[in-house]
Parts: C-alpha cells; sequence; structure tokens
C-alpha cells in the first residue's frame, strides 16, 4: 500500500497512490506498507530509487543498512512492534531521504508510525520537509521505547516485591509464572536495546560530514533524539542487569525451596531407618532367637523401634538441622 503525505493548511494530509496513479509534486513523505513487487517498481521509477527488498532490509551489516547511493540516503532502523500483545517482535524499516522528501519502508505496523500520522493530519507542526518528518518519527519511535522501559521498570518493581518481600498467609510463589514474566522483561528490554543501537547508528549516518548538510534546526534536533537514545540506552542496560539479578534470586529460592524438601526426605529417611533395621531384625524368625518364647518381646521390640526412630530426631532438632 503506498500512501503520499501532502502538507495542507499547516497539516499533512493523507493520499492512497496506485501503482497506476501519480504521486504529487508537493508530497512530503511517501509510506511504503507490505508493498507489492509492482508497487515498489512504481516508487522506484517515480523517485529514481532502488528500494530495498524485504530481505534485503534484515541484513545486519551495517554498511548494508546505512548507505548513500547517488543523491538519496538509504537508512534501516530495527523498530519494536507489538509490545503490547502475547507475542511482542521487532521489524526493520527503511528510511529513504531523497531532494527533501521521506519514503518510508516497511513491513509491520509499529504503533509510532500511527501515533505520528494521526497526530500530524490533526495539528499543525513544523513538517514541511522529509527531513522534518525523519525528526518526528525519530522521535515518536524513542518515545515509544521509553514507555516501554517505564513499563519494564513497573514490571521489575512488583516481581522484586512478591519475590523478596513476602507478607505472612500470602499466597505460595507461583515460580513458573515469575519465570516466565521475567523472560517477558528481559525480551522487551533485549528487543528495546537492540533497536536503541540501530537508531544511534542511523543518528550518527545522518551527523556525519557530508557534502549536503542538515540545516542547524535539524542538526540540534537529531542531536536531542541521539542523546535521548544515549539516556535509554543506559536505563535498559540497568534494567537488564536488574532482570539477571531477578533471575538468579529466582532461581536460588527454587533450589532453596528444593533443598528444604530433600532435607526433609532425607531427615525421613534416617528417623526411620533404625525402627527398620529393628524390625527386619526380628522378622527374620530364626529357631534359636531368645526372645520369639519371651512373652515381653513383642512390646520390648515395638518400644525398641520408638526410641529408635525418637533419638535421632531430637538430635535433629537440638543441632537446628530441622
Amino acid at each position: 500500500m503506498i500512501t503520499a503525505y501532502v502538507r495542507t493548511n499547516g497539516i499533512l494530509s493523507s493520499h492512497a497512490v496506485e501503482p497506476s496513479g501519480v504521486i504529487p509534486e508537493d508530497v512530503v513523505w511517501i509510506d511504503l506498507l507490505e508493498p507489492t513487487p509492482e508497487e515498489e517498481r512504481f516508487v522506484d521509477e517515480v523517485l529514481g530509487l532502488d528500494v530495498p527488498s524485504e530481505e534485503e532490509m534484515q541484513e545486519i551489516e551495517v554498511s548494508s543498512r546505512l548507505y548513500q547511493e547517488r543523491n538519496a540516503l538509504y537508512m534501516t532502523a530495527t523498530v519494536m512492534t507489538g509490545a503490547d500483545t502475547a507475542k511482542p517482535g521487532r521489524s526493520p524499516v527503511t528510511f529513504v531521504l531523497v531532494g527533501h522528501r521521506l519514503l518510508t519502508l516497511r513491513y509491520a505496523e509499529p504503533l509510532p508510525f500511527r501515533v505520528f500520522a494521526a497526530k500530524a493530519r490533526r495539528h499543525a507542526a513544523n513538517f514541511n520537509t522529509g527531513e522534518e518528518v525523519l525528526a518526528g518519527l525519530l522521535d515518536a519511535i524513542v518515545d515509544r521505547v521509553a514507555d516501554i522501559l517505564e513499563r519494564v521498570q513497573g514490571e521489575i518493581d512488583i516481581l522484586s516485591n512478591e519475590i523478596f518481600v513476602r507478607e505472612e498467609g500470602a499466597p505460595k510463589l507461583d515460580f513458573d509464572e515469575v519465570l516466565r514474566r521475567i523472560g517477558r522483561t528481559q525480551a522487551l528490554t533485549t528487543q528495546a536495546r537492540e533497536s536503541l543501537v540501530s537508531i544511534a547508528r542511523l543518528l550518527s549516518f545522518i551527523g556525519r560530514p557530508a557534502e549536503t548538510k542538515l540545516p542547524k534546526a535539524f542538526e540540534r534536533g537529531f542531536k536531542t533524539i541521539s542523546r535521548d537514545v544515549m539516556a535509554l540506552s543506559d536505563h535498559a542496560s540497568f534494567l537488564a542487569n536488574n532482570i539477571n539479578f531477578m533471575l538468579d534470586a529466582t532461581l536460588g529460592l527454587i533450589n532453596s525451596e528444593q533443598n528444604g524438601i530433600i532435607k526433609i526426605f532425607s531427615v525421613a529417611a534416617v528417623v526411620f531407618l533404625p525402627p527398620t533395621v529393628i524390625a527386619s531384625i526380628y522378622g527374620m524368625n530364626f529357631q534359636s532367637m531368645p526372645e520369639l518364647s519371651w512373652a515381653l518381646g513383642y512390646p520390648f521390640a515395638l518400644g525398641l523401634m520408638v526410641l529408635s526412630a525418637v533419638l535421632p530426631y531430637y538430635y535433629f532438632k537440638r543441632r537446628g538441622w530441622l
């Protein structure tokens, strides 16, 4: 799908464009969402570009993601998708700056794109060129990552209270659920860090010395976004360390609980071993055993078994092993 955004009365108005149609001359932003090969060829011919394929967008080499070809800048960044769903993910998005126009190519619908497009259609803002639209989109993406990291921080605080602050009478902690929640926060944090790293590289590529310099206002805007990205990257690293600590602590609690269970079985085995030995001895029924003809033999054997069980239990109690 091809959507062209044209500045009209101070706002960006969207227009659907068919491959057989015409892209407006005063277009500021062209958005390609899951384009067909026919739509890609149409945009390439109109703008004189070589739009990368979906497979090429997946490349992890920096040289394959950030490069200049003729008068166009090709920049691919990783953007988080579905962070509010049970299956969060990430998807590459390519930004192409050519002739003060912005072309975006994506195969997913990240929330920042919908938010930015809705805001640009409703409110008058300075989106006269593709550079301004790019700055607005990157700012929306970074804001979204910040919101996700804030949510991860809140989830970590909740998990920390559940794990380490146990009130009397509280239900037993479900370690399987805790591990699943820790895994989800770790996945979100990892995806956020990956997205921030790719955006930081993109911003460095824009700010590199080149023949065509950006206006000072744009440079300051991109530098502000770059500082936000650096701060969020540090915060994401801090959260990742906290998550690893909580994972280690949870596994330690699981091991402690398992050790307690094993200790109970070990004590029970030691307590019942002497009575078992005594019962085995007196269960052999040899003819020459003197207790067989003794009237108090049976109660004597029972008392001996009870005593052999009580003494180890009492000993463990005094040593504090129970």
